[in-house]
């Protein structure tokens, strides 16, 4: 039977099996078993939460154990993502909705996708079928296993398993992260929290939208020579500290100049004026 050909199969019993995790495993020389190629690759993981794959086993035409990986565990696979004994530390940050790694060139945590962590880990199954031995048949690893379906569900697990709090980049314990080039320390104030605390003011009667609020805050960052956040970035972000700073929320109803109704707030106000606005004053 040729490798990941399991045409001849169907007339045999396949015997399934998810395996214990075991650390002799790491040191194996046995490679007909993606199961320890995963446990040797991410050894933390496979304690925590098993092994990497439901594994099917039967005999070909010629008497010899085939191993096929059947299912995929997609609570360990999640987990990999944040194995650190192999240089893998990634974490959801809740509050901004986004994914950071760690990049050990800079000691520090840099923005990245749950795109390029679906392809990370569609590369990862691509080692594994390439580093098994020839009685594994590798076609789920090439195949099932790397559809958008699969990976998705991975990595919506992997954002409850590795999401982290406001406190992850702020304050004593907080880590450094990389924002627009620079390196931001975790008791470093950013921008858009300073542009909260030096510009905006309660003010009963005024109401402010999120537009005018994001063009006095690009003009605040002009000012300050930082790098200002995307305008959806700063939606999220801006919103949450102006809850804690306020105790006000969002509003969907703020009516504009025009009629519109805008994303906003009720009963505060921007003192920062705008660069034309000052010239006609």
């Amino acid at each position: 039977m040729a490798r990941g050909d399991q045409t001849e199969v169907t007339s045999q019993k396949v015997r399934l099996k998810i395996p214990r995790f075991n650390p002799e495993h790491q040191t194996s020389e046995n490679n007909n078993d993606a199961n320890i190629w995963f446990s040797k690759m991410f050894p933390d993981a496979a304690k925590r939460f098993g092994a990497g794959f439901m594994q099917g086993t039967h005999e070909d035409l010629d008497g010899f154990k085939r191993f096929i990986p059947v299912e995929l565990n997609e609570d360990v696979w999640a987990a990999a993502l944040d194995d650190r004994r192999v240089g893998m530390r990634v974490v959801y940050f809740a509050p901004e909705a986004a994914w950071w790694f760690f990049d050990y060139r800079v000691d520090a945590f840099r923005r990245t996708t749950s795109q390029k962590l679906k392809l990370l880990l569609s590369n990862l199954l691509i080692r594994c079928a390439e580093e098994s031995g020839s009685f594994v048949d590798i076609e789920n690893l090439v195949v099932k296993f790397r559809e958008d379906e699969v990976l998705n569900r991975i990595i919506a697990k992997a954002e409850a398993l590795l999401a982290a709090e406001h406190s992850f980049f702020h304050g004593a314990n907080g880590h450094k992260r990389v924002v627009s080039g620079r390196i931001i320390h975790p008791n470093e104030q950013p921008a858009y929290v300073e542009f909260v605390k030096k510009a905006i003011v309660r003010q009963p009667e005024a109401k402010l939208t999120i537009g005018d609020a994001f063009h006095r805050y690009y003009a605040f960052c002009k000012e300050q020579r930082s790098q200002p956040l995307t305008r959806s970035e700063f939606k999220s972000l801006v919103a949450e500290v102006i809850r804690e700073e306020f105790r006000i929320g969002l509003r969907h109803d703020i009516v504009d100049g025009s009629g519109k109704q805008q994303h906003g707030w009720l009963g505060i106000d921007c003192r920062l004026q705008l660069p034309e606005a000052a010239g006609r004053n």
